[in-house]
């Protein structure tokens, strides 16, 4: 089994010796991952990427419902293929392109086809062979506020406080039908390919759950962007109306909620070597502090800053 944060030697080593490569294979790490150790791998078949995962329980991510989910994604078109896999390793193609910048989103033909994206995995329940989680997001901020709380997370004098914030909103929920969906969508698992196509990366949330949960943090994981959400309702479900408007934005603070304090998790129990997150942020958040913590800071402020508007809209 491969243990993320274990010697780089140690995962190249079994990485190389895998039977999926057609001769040699030359690895190079991957900089962005913040839960993951991954690698571009070359041979004489192609170009792949190599994500070394392992089960996360206080994540609820476990590989293999991160698998199955991955399965699905690639037989519906969302994502690069999965080619390759072992319970703790998966060989991904490897696209030329780069991760979506906050600016994209107001770009009509982009904002287009991402959304575009998202209605065909959230249409795409079909392709799921097995066994998959559910992803509830209001667990998930309660899961986090009892670790915090029992792991002296330095955020402890606020942690009721979120946690209180959070089951005010869950109250507020509308009966919804369940979906196939990604539950990540932060702008660094958006891929524009060369040819300016819109692909999914990074399953580990992969999940049945709340479709808004995906719609909504296309914003929620930006700033400065609400001119940007009507069009979003419009082009997944052709227009909007007060209590879609209400639990979109519901949605947006979760969103916000689970960001900040999975970001406040990882300051406590991350394994991955602290220059690996910190190129990490610098890749996708070069202005923020270069941590967790950085993360953390940078998504608590959303969450306040977006909570104060809802406060003001419905009371």
């Amino acid at each position: 089994m491969i243990e993320t944060g274990s010697s780089s030697g140690t995962l190249r080593a079994q990485i190389e010796a895998l039977p999926f490569w057609r001769g040699p294979v030359a690895l190079r790490p991957l900089v962005g991952g913040l839960c993951n150790d991954n690698f571009v791998a070359q041979d004489i078949s192609g170009s792949y990427v190599v994500r070394c995962g392992r089960d996360i329980p206080i994540h609820g991510i476990f590989q293999g419902f991160v698998q199955t989910a991955m399965n699905a994604a690639t037989e519906i078109g969302v994502t690069p293929a999965l080619r390759y896999a072992t319970p703790n390793i998966s060989v991904i193609d490897f696209v030329e392109g780069r991760h979506l910048q906050s600016e994209d989103i107001r770009n009509e033909a982009i904002l287009a086809a991402l959304v575009g994206r998202i209605r065909k995995l959230h249409d795409g329940g079909e392709a799921i062979r097995g066994s998959l989680t559910y992803f509830w997001p209001f667990q998930v901020v309660r899961q986090y506020v009892r670790y915090c709380l029992e792991n002296g997370a330095r955020q402890k004098d606020e942690l009721e406080v979120l946690g209180d914030h959070a089951a005010a909103l869950e109250r507020l929920v509308s009966p919804f039908r369940p979906t196939f969906t990604h539950n990540d969508l932060a702008p660094q698992n958006i891929m524009l390919n060369e040819r300016g196509q819109v692909l999914l990366i990074d399953w580990d949330y992969g999940a049945y759950g709340h479709p808004l949960f995906d719609l909504a943090a296309i914003t929620a994981n930006a700033d400065d962007c609400d001119e940007v959400e009507p069009k979003i309702l419009n082009l997944y479900a052709g227009g909007s109306h007060y209590e879609l408007w209400k639990q979109f934005r519901l949605f947006k603070l979760i969103v916000n909620l689970r960001e900040t304090l999975w970001g406040a998790v990882q300051e406590i129990a991350s394994p991955l070597k602290q220059e690996i997150v910190q190129a990490g942020m610098a890749s996708i958040y070069p202005d923020q502090e270069q941590g967790y913590a950085g993360y953390t800071e940078l998504n608590r402020k959303r969450f306040y800053r977006n909570f104060s508007q809802f406060k003001s809209l419905y009371g």
